[in-house]
C-alpha cells in the first residue's frame, strides 16, 4: 500500500514539474504545497513562486478533455452571471491539470470570526446579494448549453453522489 502511494506521489510531482516547465505560468522553483481535498477524485496544490502571485493546480487522476468537463462548463456559466469565482488560467489535457486563480484559504465563516459584529451584517448582505444575482441571472441564462440545466437531482443522481462521497471522502 505505501509503495503504491509513493509511486502515486512521484507521478503527481512529475506531472506538476512537467506542467510548470511547459506552462511557464510560474517559476519552476516555486514551492508546491498540497491542499486539503474536497471529497473528489482530484488533488489540489498551491504553487507559491518567490516573485509572483500563487496559483492553484487541480490534478485529475489522468488526462482530461477540458472543454468537456462539467467544471469548465459551470465555470463559464458563473463567469457569465458574473460571480466572483476563480479564473481558469490554463490547463493541460495531457497532464490532467487545471491552473486556477488562487483566492486564498479564508472562508466566510473564518472571515466572520475575525470581523467586528458591525461587519457581520454587511458580509451577510453581500453573500445574499450574490445568491440573488445567481438566481436572477442564472434564470436568464438558462439553456441546455450549461450542465446545471441539463441534469436533474433525482434518485439516480442522489445515489451516484452518495456513492461518490463514500468512495472519495469516507474511504478515500
Amino acid at each position: 500500500m505505501s509503495e503504491q502511494r509513493t509511486a502515486e506521489g512521484a507521478d503527481v510531482r512529475d506531472r506538476i514539474d512537467r506542467y510548470l516547465r511547459e506552462s511557464r505560468l510560474v517559476d519552476r522553483q516555486a514551492r508546491v504545497v498540497p491542499l486539503t481535498g474536497d471529497a473528489s477524485d482530484r488533488k489540489y496544490f498551491r504553487v507559491i513562486p518567490a516573485d509572483a502571485t500563487s496559483i492553484v493546480l487541480a490534478l485529475h487522476a489522468g488526462p482530461i478533455e477540458f472543454a468537456t468537463l462539467p467544471f469548465a462548463n459551470v465555470a463559464n456559466l458563473l463567469q457569465q452571471v458574473p460571480l466572483p469565482v476563480p479564473v481558469v488560467l490554463d490547463h493541460s489535457d495531457a497532464l490532467g491539470i487545471i491552473a486556477l486563480q488562487d483566492l486564498g484559504d479564508v472562508t466566510l465563516q473564518a472571515h466572520l470570526g475575525a470581523a467586528t459584529p458591525a461587519e457581520h451584517a454587511a458580509l451577510y448582505r453581500q453573500a445574499v446579494a450574490l445568491v440573488e444575482q445567481l438566481q436572477r441571472r442564472g434564470a436568464e441564462l438558462a439553456s441546455d448549453q450549461y450542465v446545471p440545466f441539463r441534469i436533474a437531482f433525482d434518485v439516480e443522481k442522489l445515489t451516484w453522489e452518495l456513492d461518490f462521497f463514500v468512495r472519495h471522502f469516507v474511504e478515500g
